[in-house]
């Protein structure tokens, strides 16, 4: 079976589908549009070719089109409600304990797969705690690397430990939930894709009426401390690149607070 095929008598021979093709696959022909069979291995199946055919003529062979869903029109937000999603996003320090339903986290997931990916890797694995049990332990274990870092002599740790023995959690924030994005320890590109992903996802549970704040703590204490990759159970050669907290905010802010002017270099 070709790797992608035609409709003849759908096709408007606008070749858009060319046009789109990120790789050069694609290319436009005297009737049909056409592949270049000895770089078809060079696909990636980002799946642009089918998306952007306004007649529903091109079929990729890994891609069902009955699996593409169409754009629903209007679709894209204005700029004023863009403005205030991303102002109006805030770093949330402070849960209610309600629960979210896991068939809200399932459909959040789902939306951040269609994250942006390296050349459409998609590599960026995920692990959910459920249970704010083992979000405490987890934060107990982070803590006692902070203790190993303050006999090491590390500024800025101190105020941690007493704010973690005053009954606070200054690093999961008693959030119910954790959401961590894991790959190759090696794997840069799938680093960074998982930060675009925890950062689509943070704005996307804004929806939800969710909030989340990012785990640097943890982070950081995965990077540098074996305890915590065991507890998480990741596999030997597998790192977390990130993670959020997430839950319902406890309060509502009705401002946005005052950042500084973009740094920007004009050319």
């Amino acid at each position: 079976m070709s790797l992608i095929s035609f409709d003849e008598a759908k096709c408007t021979r606008c070749c858009l589908c060319a046009r789109a093709c990120p790789v050069n696959i694609i290319v436009a022909g005297d009737q049909l549009p056409g592949t270049i069979e000895k770089i078809e291995k060079g696909c990636i199946t980002c799946g642009h070719c089918v998306a952007v055919c306004p007649s529903a003529a091109l079929t990729h062979c890994q891609m069902a089109l009955d699996d593409c869903t169409e754009l629903v029109k209007g679709w894209r937000l204005n700029p004023e409600q863009i403005e205030q999603l991303v102002k109006g996003r805030r770093s949330i320090r402070r849960y209610r304990p309600d629960p979210v339903d896991r068939g809200v986290m399932e459909k959040l997931l789902d939306i951040v797969r269609y994250s942006p990916t390296g050349m459409n890797s998609q590599t960026v694995q995920w692990l959910v705690l459920l249970d704010p049990a083992d979000i405490e332990r987890l934060s107990s274990i982070v803590v006692d690397w902070l203790r190993l870092l303050l006999a090491q002599g590390a500024p800025g740790v101190k105020g941690m430990l007493k704010s973690w023995e005053m009954g606070n959690d200054p690093i999961l924030r008693k959030a119910p939930h954790l959401i961590i994005a894991y790959g190759g320890i090696n794997d840069i590109m799938t680093r960074y894709s998982s930060i675009i992903a925890l950062t689509t996802l943070e704005l996307a549970s804004l929806s939800f009426g969710l909030g989340a704040c990012w785990a640097g703590f943890l982070y950081n204490a995965s990077n540098n401390y074996a305890e915590v990759n065991d507890f998480l159970g990741l596999p030997p050669g597998i790192q977390m690149h990130g993670g959020l907290t997430i839950g319902y905010p406890e309060f509502e802010y009705s401002r946005i607070p005052a950042r500084n002017k973009a740094n920007v270099i004009w050319r």
